[in-house]
C-alpha cells in the first residue's frame, strides 16, 4: 500500500510540473489576446459574430423533412461559437479550474450510486436533481460519459450538469472509469474503447426506475463520446436512446490518430500525449489493487511486484503500450490483438453506414482540437448516406474548450437546444420507441469481439418479465 502513496505522489509531482511550466508558456501566449477580449465591446462582438459563422461553424446533415424540423427548432445551434482563438488555452481553461459549482451554490442534489450486475460487479453513477424542478418526473434524462480516466467531478461534466440543471432536466453521470471485478472474471467499467456493457447497463436502469421519463439523452466527451458511437452502432436500430451527442471526440484511432500514435512527433503532440498517458497511469494507481484481482491482469508486468511497477510507470511512455498490458488482458484479449483492436474502435467510416446510427446524434469538433487531426474529422459526406446525423466543425473551440466564464459551454447549450428539438418535433415511432434494451443487449452480445463479457448479464429489468422477454428477444432478432 506504501507504494502505491509514493508513486502517486511521484507521478503527481511530475505531472503537476509540466502542467505548470505548460501553464506559463499558454498564459505568455495568449496575454495579448485576453487584453483584446476584455476591451471588445458586446455591440462590437455581436457584429462580429454575425459576419463570420458561416467561417466559424459548418454544419452538415441529410436534407429530409425531419432533419429540417430538428435544425429549425434548435437555436442554440445556430448561434454563433464562442471559444478563444488560441486552442491550447482553450482546452486548459475548460478543464483545469475550480468547480463551477463554487460560483452557483446549490441548485442540484447529487449522490452516487452503484448499479450491480448479476455477475457481482458494478457501476458507478453520479445523479443530479434540479432543487427547482424535483418534484416533475417527466422532463428528460442527460447521461454524461466523461474522458480518458476522468469522473464526475472533471470541471467540464460539472459545467455541463449546471446548465442542463438550469432547465430542470435530471443529470446522470456514469463514471466509467470505475473499475469493479465480478464472478468469473467479469469486468464493469474501464478504459476500453469497444465495450459497451456500462452504458447499456445504465440505460436499462433509468428506462426501469423512471418509466415516466419519455426522453433518454446522452453526451460523450473526447474518450466518452467514442464509447457512445460504438453503443450507437453496435444497437443500431435496438438503442434505447432517444437522441446523442459526442464533443470533441476522436473517432479514428488507427495510425492517422497522431495524439495516440506518435508520442515523440512535435512538441505539442508529445505533450498531449504525455498527458494522455498520465492520466491512464494515474487510473492505474487509483485502481491499482482492484485491477490486481483479475486474473488476466495478475500476471502482467505492472503487478507482479512494486518494482516492476515502478517501471511500468517510467518506461511505458506510450498510449498504445498501456493498452497493450492492461486494456487488452483485463478484455480477455491477447497484446498481439492490438491493432485490431483500435481497428475495431474507429468508427468514423461507419457513421455513413445507414444501417448503423438510428437515432439522431449531433458530432460537435473543432478544427484546432489539440487532440483530433483535422484529416480524421467527421465530413460532409458521412451525411450523404445516413439520415441521422448532424455534423458541426467548428473553427475555434480547442478540445472541449467551448467554454467563456461569462457564457459557459456553447457545446452544452448546442446539445441541450438539439435535445429539446427532438423530443418536441419527433414522433415516438420516428425513434423507433418500440425498441429496448435487452433487444440491445441482444446485438451487443453478438457483435462482441471477446467472450469475457456477457451482455445479458448488464441489464437491470423487471424481474417478473426478464426471462421471458428475453427468450422472444432471442426468437425474434435470431
Amino acid at each position: 500500500m506504501a507504494f502505491k502513496y509514493n508513486s502517486q505522489l511521484v507521478l503527481g509531482f511530475g505531472y503537476a510540473s509540466l502542467l505548470s511550466i505548460y501553464y506559463l508558456k499558454v498564459a505568455a501566449i495568449n496575454r495579448k489576446e485576453q487584453q483584446r477580449c476584455v476591451h471588445i465591446s458586446i455591440q462590437d462582438e455581436n457584429e462580429k459574430q454575425k459576419e463570420s459563422t458561416k467561417e466559424e461553424a459548418k454544419i452538415f446533415y441529410m436534407s429530409t423533412h425531419r432533419n429540417q424540423k430538428i435544425m429549425d427548432n434548435a437555436i442554440g445551434l445556430h448561434i454563433q461559437p464562442w471559444a478563444y482563438t488560441n486552442s491550447h488555452f482553450s482546452s486548459m481553461l475548460s478543464q483545469f479550474r475550480f468547480s463551477p459549482f463554487l460560483i452557483h451554490g446549490k441548485i442540484a442534489t447529487r449522490r452516487i450510486d452503484k448499479i450491480k450486475s448479476s455477475t457481482g460487479c458494478f457501476i458507478e453513477i453520479e445523479t443530479f436533481d434540479p432543487i427547482n424542478n424535483a418534484g416533475d418526473d417527466t422532463l428528460p434524462i442527460v447521461i454524461l460519459l466523461h474522458g480518458v480516466g476522468g469522473s464526475s467531478k472533471e470541471v467540464y461534466i460539472e459545467q455541463t450538469t449546471i446548465q442542463i440543471i438550469k432547465r430542470g432536466w435530471k443529470v446522470v453521470v456514469l463514471n466509467y472509469s470505475m473499475v469493479s471485478i465480478g464472478n468469473e472474471g467479469s469486468v464493469a467499467g474501464g478504459n476500453c474503447l469497444t465495450d459497451s456493457h456500462d452504458i447499456n447497463l445504465l440505460v436499462s436502469h433509468l428506462r426501469n426506475k423512471y418509466p415516466k421519463r419519455k426522453f433518454l439523452f446522452c453526451i460523450g466527451f473526447s474518450m466518452g463520446g467514442a464509447k457512445l458511437a460504438q453503443y450507437l452502432i453496435r444497437t443500431g436500430e435496438a438503442c434505447d436512446i432517444d437522441a446523442a451527442c459526442t464533443v470533441s471526440s476522436p473517432l479514428d484511432f488507427t495510425r492517422d490518430n497522431d495524439t495516440v500514435h506518435e508520442p515523440h512527433g512535435n512538441m505539442i503532440t508529445t505533450f498531449y500525449h504525455l498527458l494522455v498517458s498520465s492520466h491512464l497511469k494515474l487510473w492505474v494507481l487509483k485502481h491499482y489493487n482492484t485491477l490486481r484481482k483479475h486474473e488476466l491482469v495478475r500476471s502482467t508486468g505492472p503487478f507482479k511486484n512494486p518494482i516492476s511497477a515502478l517501471s511500468f510507470l517510467f518506461t511505458h511512455l506510450s498510449v498504445p503500450e498501456i493498452d497493450r498490458v492492461i486494456t487488452m488482458p483485463l478484455k480477455g484479449r491477447s497484446e498481439h490483438e492490438l491493432n485490431s483492436y483500435y481497428l475495431e474502435a474507429s468508427l468514423l467510416r461507419k457513421l455513413g453506414d445507414p444501417n448503423g446510427v438510428k437515432v439522431p446524434l449531433l458530432t460537435i469538433t473543432s478544427k484546432n482540437d489539440p487532440f483530433i487531426p483535422i484529416r480524421i474529422l467527421p465530413s460532409k459526406k458521412l451525411c450523404e448516406t445516413n439520415q441521422n446525423l448532424f455534423i458541426v466543425n467548428t473553427l475555434y473551440g480547442g478540445h472541449i474548450g467551448y467554454y467563456r466564464p461569462e457564457v459557459g459551454c456553447w457545446a452544452t447549450n448546442a446539445a441541450v437546444s438539439f435535445f429539446d428539438s427532438v423530443r418536441k418535433n419527433i414522433t415516438s415511432r420516428e425513434l423507433c420507441r418500440h425498441k429496448s434494451s435487452l433487444e440491445a443487449a441482444f446485438k451487443l452480445q453478438r457483435s462482441s469481439t471477446t467472450g469475457l463479457t456477457n451482455y445479458f448479464d448488464f441489464l437491470d429489468l423487471d424481474p417478473d418479465h426478464s426471462c421471458s422477454d428475453l427468450l422472444h428477444t432471442i426468437n425474434v432478432s435470431c
